[in-house]
């Protein structure tokens, strides 16, 4: 393969991106930087991502951001969304859809659910309900889907992740003896939603639980009834949210703690290990616990 024909596709992708070197250069392959295979493509993340003594000028193509400290390579790919860049060229050269059954073994789909075009579902599952999952869903092994949800199209749901049962919500008495309130609500999950392994999603106590079109969630974390996350929120790292907590567009979560009925506004981020009691406006970052705002230190 020659070089061109990788910006090729970088164009017909639109993919911002600027070329320096010889286009009809053979690459063939991909490593990464550390363990560089002469003759491959790579990405440098940074300059710090460097190895120690590396020389640079021995790399056939690189994929960087707009920085300076690579000027040595000798064919260089620059874009400001250069991991994009790198990966989406590495997926659409060399990934291979290993075959799977649309059903696999040991699987309970119930009579009501509706399946789409394309839609794989793993082994040991159970789906069981008012459910509905649009076309090219993937759904891996030992997955938990019950009572009403609606999954939209493209998603991407990790083994051992469920579904709609009901949360961990309850009445008490004037002794503080506790009744477990029956859910009434269901979930709604929009297109292209990424869910890890081990994540849990409640259904809303009467409203339902919304995950937005491109909501990505990191394995392990517990989504709450009621919970709203807006289009492209990020969970990343174990989190924990408590019912009816909101998440704005693009907020971003890291490993934190999130008290219920929360507001995390558009374009926040919460940094990791924070444990937020109140509301954190648009395009904020806190920290801590409790968290609080991120104050800069001058150098």
């Amino acid at each position: 393969m020659r070089i061109f024909e990788l910006l090729d596709f970088l164009e017909k992708e639109k993919l911002p991106f600027s070329f320096s070197g010889n286009r009809e250069t053979a690459v063939e392959g991909f490593s990464s930087l550390v363990h560089y295979k002469p003759g491959s493509f790579t990405w440098i993340k940074s300059t710090e991502n460097i190895p120690k003594h590396f020389d640079l000028s021995q790399i056939t193509l690189a994929f960087a951001a707009e920085t300076p400290g690579v000027s040595s390579v000798p064919n260089i790919i620059r874009s400001p969304e250069s991991k994009r860049a790198f990966f989406h060229t590495i997926e659409h050269f060399y990934s291979q859809e290993e075959p799977r059954p649309t059903v696999g073994h040991f699987t309970y789909v119930s009579p009501g659910v509706k399946l789409g075009k394309n839609v794989r579902i793993g082994h040991n599952c159970t789906l069981d309900g008012d459910i509905s999952i649009g076309e090219n869903t993937v759904i891996w092994n030992n997955v938990v889907i019950v009572n009403r949800v609606r999954i939209g199209k493209n998603c991407f749901i990790h083994s051992g992740t469920i579904i709609g049962h009901d949360d961990y919500s309850y009445t008490e008495d004037s002794s503080h003896k506790k009744t477990m309130i029956k859910h009434y609500g269901g979930v709604i999950i929009g297109n292209d939603v990424w869910l890890g392994k081990n994540v849990c999603v409640n259904r809303g106590t009467i409203d339902d639980t919304v995950l937005e079109d491109g909501v990505k969630i990191d394995d392990l974390s517990q989504i709450s009834h009621n919970c709203i996350l807006k289009e492209n929120a990020t969970l990343a790292y174990p989190c924990s949210l408590g019912g009816s907590t909101c998440i704005g567009r693009n907020g971003y979560i890291s490993g934190a703690i999130i008290r219920n009925q929360c507001t995390i506004g558009e374009d926040a981020f919460v940094g990791m290990g924070a444990v937020v009691v109140k509301n954190v406006p648009p395009g904020e970052t806190v920290v801590g616990n409790p968290a609080r705002p991120l104050v800069r230190k001058k150098e």
